[in-house]
């Protein structure tokens, strides 16, 4: 299968750099980091470019650097290593060396960093509840990265850098976004509905996964089901929340419900079924990783008209549907 970045990743430079007499440029040995993110279609309910060009300033992000040797290696690396990002391309953190056996490295990172996270070990990681915030949203946006390099056959496909070969050059670290983003913009309709401090809430969500930073691979979604809050008494009428992938939209006593509208009135307004633009039922949504969810709510005194897309952050099929208050 090709290897295609088509979801929000940031792709990091890494110089990793060894003691050499031959140069001239003061390359001492020590590991610089630098990122960025590939541009995806961010919506938030209080910063609509949080994350979006790079790691947000202050998330932490761990690094898991080893010498790529079966046993024995000359050089021991401390694992999880956690860097710091400045919002503009940098980390700050300790600093690290090439091996001097002058045997390449392997490397992973994953954001947001924990504590107790091992390279070969399942991790488990949950969303937050309440992303009406940025900084809930940050810790529910699960990252994952490695070197990653252009295939030669001029595709335009990546494949795995590692093992890194020893150079001065940068290393190229390209995150990727593991879940799911919802994205819900709130229009006032018919009957000029007020919708300032308007609460917006997914229903039904598990909000847990297995993570395992040597891969990148998550699992399916695990724990109760919650309600996960995408913005709640704001002025802005849009905003955005993380999931793990899994299903939803799923019929519960006869009805869908998968988002929930809260006036600053109390009044209360549910999605409905939801239909694709050909006008046939789409019943359950199946979430995948990377891609973005986009609900365009059209708000009536009782009642919601919903437009939604789901696409790769980069295209997507127009499908809609109604809701109805209660």
């Amino acid at each position: 299968m090709k290897t295609r970045f088509l979801m929000a990743t940031a792709a990091a430079a890494i110089v990793m750099v060894a003691c050499n007499n031959e140069e001239t440029d003061n390359w001492a040995g020590e590991i610089r980091l630098s990122s960025g993110l590939e541009t995806q279609q961010v919506t938030r309910s209080i910063n609509t470019a949080l994350q979006g060009g790079q790691i947000a300033n202050g998330i932490k992000v761990g690094f898991f650097i080893n010498e790529d040797v079966a046993s024995d290696p000359t050089t021991t690396y401390t694992q999880n290593l956690s860097y710091t990002a400045n919002g503009s391309g940098s980390f700050s953190g300790s600093t690290v060396y090439y091996p001097q056996s002058g045997n390449g490295v392997n490397i992973y990172a994953y954001a947001p960093w924990a504590d107790g996270v091992d390279l070969n070990k399942d991790y488990e990681f949950s969303i937050q509840t309440d992303q009406s915030d940025d900084k809930n949203y940050l810790a529910s946006d699960l990252l994952w990265g490695q070197p990653m390099k252009l295939k030669p056959d001029d595709s335009g496909d990546y494949e795995s850098a590692n093992p890194v070969a020893r150079t001065k050059e940068d290393v190229n670290i390209t995150f990727k976004h593991l879940l799911s983003k919802v994205t819900v913009t709130l229009i006032s309709n018919v009957g000029d509905p007020d919708l300032t401090g308007a609460k917006v809430e997914l229903l039904n969500v598990q909000p847990g996964t297995t993570f395992t930073p040597s891969t990148g691979t998550i699992t399916k979604a695990t724990g109760e089901k919650k309600t996960i809050t995408v913005m709640d008494k704001g002025t802005n009428l849009s905003g955005s929340a993380v999931v793990v992938p899994q299903t939803l939209n799923q019929e519960v006593d006869g009805k869908r419900r998968f988002i929930k509208v809260t006036l600053k009135t109390g009044g209360e307004l549910y999605s409905g079924e939801l239909t694709d633009s050909s006008g046939y039922a789409i019943g359950a949504i199946e979430m995948t990783a990377g891609n973005e969810y986009k609900y365009e709510i059209k708000v009536n005194l009782t009642s919601l008209d919903i437009t939604s897309s789901i696409t790769e952050w980069v295209t997507g099929k127009p499908v809609k549907g109604f809701a109805e208050m209660e």
